[in-house]
């Protein structure tokens, strides 16, 4: 499992290099899903990328402009570690995005790319089962991500989040939660959920075009040719 999706993320970089898009419409939002796989860190699991289960995601992401956008995501996956058995956690996050490039293909701007590394940070909830019932509890996911333009309305995401609770029992058994009673209130001892994840978007939308703008640009983009 874990090797197939390492694979699967170094065939995506490549595919970096040899992406090639004519000038596209612009959309306002997207729509995909996700897959890869999950891991957490707490009482039963201290080492990264040990007891990888699958996951998978749907999303809605609306972008504001080339740079910033807000997204809205399910993923669902199960937890595993030593000592419990596994059990399905459903988690629920909603992030505000920034790219390091302008997400977008034209020739006239001067920071446009077809590809973009972004950062991103918000809030969320998770549920899982505490005991014998399932329990919502508040997360924090954040993350860095890849976002890749593959066609007029295609777009290819790779995302590595971590969801930090704001509680030390996502293994849903009392003798794993917090054993011994010695992390007290620290808050920076609680669960983490981590997922790696690869998946395909497509944009919809459509932004009305700004035709005066794109004139002047080219025009400008013409002047310094000369």
């Amino acid at each position: 499992m874990k090797m197939k999706l390492i694979r699967l993320l170094l065939f995506c970089v490549f595919g970096l290099f040899s992406v090639q898009l004519s000038a596209q419409d612009q959309y306002r939002a997207e729509i995909g899903g996700n897959v890869g796989g999950s891991y957490y860190l707490g009482d039963a699991n201290s080492q990264l990328f040990k007891n990888m289960q699958p996951a998978y995601s749907g999303f809605l992401r609306y972008s504001f402009d080339p740079r910033l956008a807000l997204k809205a995501e399910i993923t669902g996956t199960t937890v595993a570690g030593q000592g419990f058995t596994s059990h399905p956690v459903l988690a629920v996050d909603f992030t505000g995005e920034f790219n390091f490039f302008d997400l977008e293909k034209s020739e006239y701007k001067q920071f446009s790319k077809l590809f973009s590394p972004y950062i991103f940070a918000g809030l969320g909830l998770m549920s899982y089962k505490d005991s014998t019932r399932f329990s919502p509890q508040i997360s924090f996911p954040f993350g860095i991500g890849m976002k890749v333009k593959l066609g007029q309305r295609c777009n290819l995401n790779v995302q590595w989040t971590t969801r930090l609770l704001l509680a030390d029992n996502l293994e849903g058994v009392k003798s794993l939660d917090n054993p011994g009673g010695l992390n007290g209130s620290n808050p920076f001892n609680n669960d983490l959920l981590s997922t790696l994840t690869v998946g395909i978007s497509f944009d919809i939308w459509k932004r009305v075009c700004d035709c005066e703008n794109n004139t002047v640009m080219k025009d400008k983009h013409k002047y310094k040719k000369k």
